[in-house]
């Protein structure tokens, strides 16, 4: 990778301090808007300080720090075109960025880099440096400011508004847990989740966020690979202010995704790299897991649904009324933010149209492609579908242990169980697809 060119991203939250742009240099002003004026700054975050003083408890350097760090990584990636790069996808990123606490996370650089190198596929370099932005003091109640209400709060879970994440709220909600919803409050993302949690009763408060990229110019990458890295970051946040308030050890941070998605395992060989996203892989999970721990951030990560399909999540789901209330509003589609309508072909839409028609529900739903077996006659849309339809005759005769450690590393000890969602998950499509007459 040493032929790649080299994009430098020099952070700080002080616009004074930020170097002027060049071509293969891009200063970012992280928790402010002021570098909009100058022309040649991005910014980042200018609205997140404000929910976070809104949580009303003052959150330690550490976890500031990781929020800082997963700030400037969704900024990378945002603004650092993949299209730019020798090869066409892999970027060779270099981050300076202040921390309050940089000699925390020194001996720790190695790890973060390897684990957004296996979450993104591109080549991350960290120069962490004094002056990071403060943990910011918070809002009082007495003062009269609407906090977010976190006593008697019992963990925190990742709620983007997808059918995985309604239905981990759902399942937590019935068995008398009290979650913060954490969620990215992204444009369109936000309606849907305030419409979904409209439905919601029980104990449980919303924590959403919107790290607010903007370019100086305009152009942004589409591909967003580290998303759930932010996620997580906020997530952290999150946790920590539940355990501040509710004077716990630690605090559980749930990541409600269905194991057949969260291992993706490359449906055919050339989706091995840069066609396969790894936002929720096991091994991804476990190395900022290993982070936490580290650097002393008191939040355990988990994925109750890790060996569950879609389709299976969504039949045991422990409120089915709820359930079909809220499904036509859960959106599922990697693509339905350019029309503001779910596409039906991409791989997510395919696995959601399959979990449905395992539960026989009837969506109200109109998907740009309906008609799948109409989309075999679509040469610039049939991508995803005939590789999930190579992969299905794949199933039976392909060796399924290699094929699913192409996705990345396992645990030995949960194998047998990963490669058994793997092969439910497509049985799952087959049952949808012999239904439209493909398979």
């Amino acid at each position: 990778m040493g032929g790649l060119p080299v994009t430098l991203l020099v952070f700080h939250h002080d616009l004074s301090l930020l170097p002027p742009a060049s071509e293969k240099l891009l200063p970012v002003q992280m928790y402010g808007l002021s570098g909009r004026g100058r022309g040649d700054v991005a910014v980042i975050g200018n609205q997140v300080t404000e929910k976070v003083k809104r949580l009303g408890v003052r959150i330690p350097a550490q976890v500031m720090d990781f929020l800082t760090i997963a700030l400037a990584v969704t900024a990378a990636d945002t603004f650092v075109l993949r299209s730019d790069s020798a090869d066409g996808w892999t970027r060779d990123i270099s981050i300076h960025l202040p921390l309050c606490e940089p000699d925390r996370w020194q001996p720790l650089k190695g790890e973060l880099q390897s684990a957004l190198h296996f979450l993104s596929g591109d080549i991350w370099k960290f120069n962490f440096q004094n002056g990071g932005y403060s943990p910011p003091f918070p809002y009082r109640r007495r003062d009269r400011f609407h906090l977010v209400k976190l006593r008697n709060l019992d963990c925190a879970c990742l709620f983007s508004g997808g059918l995985d994440s309604a239905i981990g709220a759902i399942d937590l909600f019935e068995q008398r847990r009290a979650p913060l919803l954490v969620s990215h409050s992204y444009t369109g993302d936000k309606s849907r989740q305030e419409e979904i949690a409209q439905f919601f009763s029980g104990r449980y408060s919303r924590f959403a966020v919107n790290a607010n990229p903007i370019s100086f110019n305009g152009k942004t990458d589409i591909t967003m690979r580290t998303r759930s890295f932010n996620f997580l970051a906020l997530g952290a946040v999150g946790a920590f202010a539940i355990k501040a308030v509710n004077q716990q050890k630690s605090v559980e941070l749930i990541v409600p995704e269905n194991g057949f998605i969260s291992l993706n395992a490359p449906l055919t060989s050339r989706r091995i790299g840069s066609l396969s996203t790894r936002t929720t892989h096991p091994y991804f999970i476990a190395c900022i897991q290993k982070l936490f721990d580290e650097a002393e951030i008191p939040c355990r990560i988990s994925n109750p649904y890790q060996f569950k399909t879609k389709g299976e999540m969504a039949a045991e789901c422990l409120n089915k009324r709820l359930l079909a209330n809220i499904i036509d509003i859960t959106v599922s589609c990697s693509h339905w933010k350019r029309k503001n309508q779910q596409c039906g072909v991409c791989v997510p839409c395919i696995i959601r149209r399959s979990a449905l028609h395992k539960i026989n529900f009837n969506e109200a739903n109109e998907y740009t492609f309906k008609n799948l077996k109409d989309v075999l006659g679509e040469t610039n849309r049939r991508d995803d579908l005939l590789a999930i339809s190579i992969a299905i005759a794949q199933k039976s005769n392909k060796n399924l242990g290699s094929w699913i450690a192409d996705s990345g590393p396992l645990l030995p000890s949960e194998f047998t169980a990963f490669q058994e969602v793997f092969l439910n998950g497509l049985h799952e499509v087959e049952s949808l697809l012999q239904a439209e007459g493909i398979a």
